[in-house]
């Protein structure tokens, strides 16, 4: 289950935990609550991206987009013959 949002006595939210079977929020209101989930998957995407990134700057794209994997040509080329608003002057491997 993850975790549920109860509705408190006093009015106020709460988070419930199944993992640890606590409370993680307590005392909130929705905005609150919309936030901590927001957070939640902001810090867990900043994680993806990261784990990304350390494949791409590592030179093994491979190990982040398996056999979907581009060069940089190769992506150049997609974008010219798509009309890809943003262009790298002609399509070369250089910066």
């Amino acid at each position: 289950m993850g975790h549920q949002v109860i509705k408190q006595p006093d009015g106020r939210l709460a988070v419930f935990s199944s993992f640890t079977d606590t409370f993680v929020v307590m005392d909130a209101t929705p905005d609150e609550v919309v936030e901590w989930f927001v957070e939640r998957e902001a810090e867990a995407e900043r994680r993806r991206v990261r784990a990304i990134l350390d494949h791409v700057l590592a030179d093994n794209s491979r190990a982040a987009y398996f056999q979907f994997a581009r060069t940089w040509d190769e992506a150049c080329r997609l974008n010219q013959e798509h009309g890809g608003d943003l262009a790298y002057g002609a399509a070369s491997s250089a910066p």
